[in-house]
């Protein structure tokens, strides 16, 4: 039995959704949790879709969001023995750390 091209793209789309949530919420598993559910939830809307038009449109979704999650997500970390909060953004150049934002903004 062979797979339709257009539940490959599918499977492969949900594969690169989570392999992107587990990277950008590393460290955070209530987020990593929130968002494969999610991610489940939508894509088991369109499991019997026949429409190519449609699961084309929401493939092409799919990848806008891992893109999305990827170059936009920014992370707030407070440093407990320090009380300042470090920023974590992470985009196309991997991870900056910011530090001590809140520090640097008083100087």
């Amino acid at each position: 039995m062979s797979i339709s091209p257009s539940k490959q793209a599918a499977i492969a789309a949900y594969r690169n959704l989570l392999k992107t949530q587990r990277q950008v919420f590393v460290g955070d598993s209530k987020a990593i949790q929130a968002a494969k559910k999610e991610t489940y939830v939508r894509f088991m809307q369109y499991k019997n879709e026949s429409n190519v038009d449609i699961l084309e449109e929401k493939l092409e979704l799919a990848d806008q969001v891992s893109a999305l999650l990827r170059q936009n997500v920014v992370e707030a970390v407070r440093e407990e023995e320090e009380g300042a909060l470090k920023l974590h953004i992470k985009g196309r150049e991997g991870n900056i750390n910011f530090g001590d934002v809140a520090g640097q903004a008083k100087k």
